[in-house]
């Protein structure tokens, strides 16, 4: 196209200015055509480039929001468990200060033993932090269980949900105060009895049931659980009260170790024959099952 312009100016200067004017003319009509096709390649090359480029921008602006999400999310769960954790442990500190007459070790607990899942827990506080066996555990809820084996830097729990456990607890109705022993059921883990209750004995559904702090090891005063339902025994004169704990087991966190107790111990109990109406103020002998409990 070029060597064809210059041929047509070339002849166009040869043979005057008429021609000139209309070889331009005849090259200006074939060339127009060829322009208007290389602006518009032209066009859509620049154009492309700048599509090209603006998609880079949106991609890199949605990988930046997309991470700024993640981090928003992630301060979100963040804040939700901080929030969660410091109203546990003000619940805690509550109990703590409506207890005196106890002096507490705080412990969250890192484990459970994978053969007994319900029954033990470990928690991180141990013989460097003054904890021994068989100090009381409880939360904010109520009783917990004890410490039966001590190492360094974390012990493990029994809870009141395993069958060995045996706690000597009562009524706490004030016209009842009927005594017996709460120990985990095989049956159903998560629903402990409390046994050794005499058939007539004044026991309901929806009773509190409290330590009774016979035996040593809890102190007096701490809730365990309500009644769901009261069973006779077959054939015999006892019945016993199946419990809701006052603890919920499958969220447990963190705990409180009683290191000191000054709280006094209960006066001796009364022996009661199996199938006698006792008497008001009078409380049912408590036989544990196990050492000391």
């Amino acid at each position: 196209m070029a060597v064809l312009t210059v041929f047509l100016l070339a002849t166009t200067i040869a043979q005057g200015k008429y021609r000139f004017v209309f070889m331009e003319h005849v090259v200006t009509t074939l060339l127009t055509p060829v322009e208007y096709v290389l602006g518009k390649i032209g066009y859509g090359i620049r154009h492309a480039g700048s599509f090209t480029s603006d998609i880079m921008t949106v991609y890199r602006d949605n990988q930046a929001l997309q991470a700024e999400i993640a981090e928003l999310r992630q301060n979100n769960v963040n804040t939700t468990e901080i929030l969660a954790e410091n109203a546990r442990l003000r619940a805690m500190l509550d109990y703590k200060k409506g207890a005196p007459q106890f002096d507490f070790v705080t412990a969250q607990v890192i484990a459970r033993d994978p053969g007994t899942w319900t029954s033990i827990i470990m928690i991180n506080r141990g013989a460097s932090d003054g904890i021994a066996k068989d100090m009381t555990v409880v939360t904010a809820q109520g009783l917990v269980g004890n410490v039966i084996s001590v190492y360094n830097n974390s012990a493990k729990v029994q809870l009141i949900l395993d069958p060995r456990s045996a706690v000597g607890c009562l009524v706490q109705r004030p016209e009842s105060r009927v005594a017996g022993i709460v120990e985990g059921s095989s049956a159903n883990q998560q629903t402990p009895h409390m046994v050794n209750i005499a058939r007539d004995a004044d026991i309901i559904k929806g009773d509190k049931i409290i330590t009774s702090g016979f035996g040593g090891i809890f102190p007096k005063g701490l809730l365990v659980g309500e009644v769901l339902d009261i069973v006779n025994d077959e054939g015999g004169l006892l019945k016993y009260a199946v419990l809701k704990p006052a603890v919920d087991f499958d969220r447990l966190e963190e705990v409180l170790v009683i290191v000191r107790s000054r709280e006094p111990l209960p006066e001796a109990v009364t022996p009661a024959v199996p199938g006698k109406a006792m008497q008001p103020g009078q409380q049912q002998p408590i036989q544990p099952k196990g050492a000391g409990r």
